[in-house]
């Protein structure tokens, strides 16, 4: 009886220890998956905000381009740094994206203007509280 007793707390120790090992392989895979797709939603949330402002920009919208900007944004439009809006905006395309760090998003994005054709952009969003704002606009080249 004894005996039988000593093998099946050594069965449930191998086993225990089988299971951490398992475990301790299997959760920072799980992490890594997590923090992946949480980054793919932030990403996606900023894209979002992004094609509305730029939906904003070529209906000639100034009132509801402005309300996606930060005041460093504002600043750069007051300076002519970008155009908000402009009657020759014809569509955009996103080119390209990057997460920057922790709820900054850089997006590489065509404008097309009648007239004049591409013109690319990079497009800083940062995102403020629980929402992503444009935070920087400036010209590729």
């Amino acid at each position: 009886m004894f005996v039988a007793l000593v093998i099946t707390l050594a069965g449930l120790a191998v086993l225990g220890w089988q299971y951490r090992q398992i475990e301790n392989k299997r959760l920072p895979a799980l992490e890594e998956e997590l923090e992946q797709q949480r980054t793919a939603m932030e990403k996606r949330d900023a894209q979002d905000i992004l094609e509305r402002f730029m939906a904003s920009r070529i209906r000639g919208d100034e009132i509801q381009a402005t309300l996606y900007l930060t005041e460093r944004a504002v600043e750069q439009k007051e300076t002519s740094s970008f155009e908000l809006t402009d009657n020759s905006y014809v569509g955009f395309n996103v080119l390209e994206s990057q997460a920057l760090s922790e709820g900054e998003f850089r997006f590489t994005v065509s404008v097309y203007k009648e007239g004049v054709g591409e013109i690319v952009e990079i497009i800083i969003m940062e995102k403020i509280l629980d929402a992503y704002y444009v935070d920087s606009v400036e010209r590729a080249g």
